[in-house]
């Protein structure tokens, strides 16, 4: 064990004492955040200096949105002694990434996009005021496509240059429209998924919670499926009386590829480079 990995099993320890030697798994994947799982629990560690900041503002997220919805999330508690972390009770399940999905037949994914759609209804429920009150601010933007275009030219083959400057084109040029309190994370990997029994049990991860478009909320379903977004969009405007422009929507996914390969770094860019360059060229001749 790393001394990280120790100093983690103390400040766990100093809080439940029950789990000071179970066997603990440390899971470093998050962006803002390492975590343990011990026993039936998960334990939140900040790992950079914006961190901490932005796990109180998910304590307090949770707080509001956890009474509110029909899908589990954490029930998270902070401490703040022998430094900042926070528990919550593991929400049964694994991730759900898209072989996953395909592997489920139409009836567990008809569930599975209905589960999600009544959790996006009383999410986006919430008044505004009350989610700024939590800690809510406007969903950032996306880079400006002169930013990171010259990277995309890198990244992606000249065939489909045209296309990235033609999406971003048609995105700057979308029509304002309804602003909610959203997750803006609703990918498999931040699910909790029972595979035996083809049941989505809950979600987790809400630090990328934030003010933003209605449609931007959709994006997230399709890195695992754009199968489970077309269900669930259409079971969403069932529940809802909402019309969702799946145009709008297609578009706002490209852009977020786009723009997170042109900000990627580190081992993976080029198998990135490639699944980003597969979406796009389904999407040919252009936007």
């Amino acid at each position: 064990m790393s001394p990280i990995a120790g100093d983690y099993r103390e400040a766990i320890r100093a809080v439940r004492p029950d789990l000071g030697n179970v066997p603990m798994v440390l899971h470093t994947r998050g962006w803002d955040s390492n975590a343990v799982e011990a026993g039936d629990s998960i334990f939140k560690f900040p790992k950079h200096p914006d961190a901490p900041a932005r796990l109180r503002r998910e304590a307090k997220f949770l707080a509001l949105i956890g009474p509110r919805v029909p899908l589990a999330v954490p029930s998270m508690r902070l401490h703040e002694s022998p430094m900042l972390f926070s528990e919550h009770l593991t929400i049964p399940g694994d991730v759900i990434e898209t072989a996953g999905y395909d592997a489920l037949g139409p009836v567990q994914q008809q569930a599975m996009a209905e589960a999600l759609a009544g959790f996006y209804a009383a999410l986006h429920a919430i008044p505004l005021d009350e989610a700024i009150a939590a800690g809510a601010e406007p969903k950032p933007e996306w880079p400006d496509i002169a930013t990171i275009l010259p990277m995309l030219h890198e990244r992606l083959p000249t065939s489909l240059h045209a296309f990235a400057e033609q999406a971003f084109a048609a995105y700057v040029e979308l029509p304002r429209e309804e602003t909610i309190f959203g997750y803006f994370d609703g990918h498999g990997w931040n699910m909790a998924f029972d595979h035996e029994r083809g049941v989505l049990n809950g979600v987790y991860d809400f630090a990328d919670a934030a003010i933003g478009p209605l449609s931007r909320e959709f994006t997230y379903s399709s890195l695992t499926s754009t199968d489970l977004t077309e269900r669930l969009v259409t079971a969403y405007e069932r529940r809802t009386g909402k019309l969702i422009d799946r145009r709008t929507v297609d578009l706002r996914t490209t852009v977020q590829h786009l723009s997170e390969l042109g900000e990627a770094e580190g081992e993976g860019v080029n198998q990135f480079a490639t699944t980003v360059a597969q979406w796009c060229e389904l999407r040919l001749p252009g936007v």
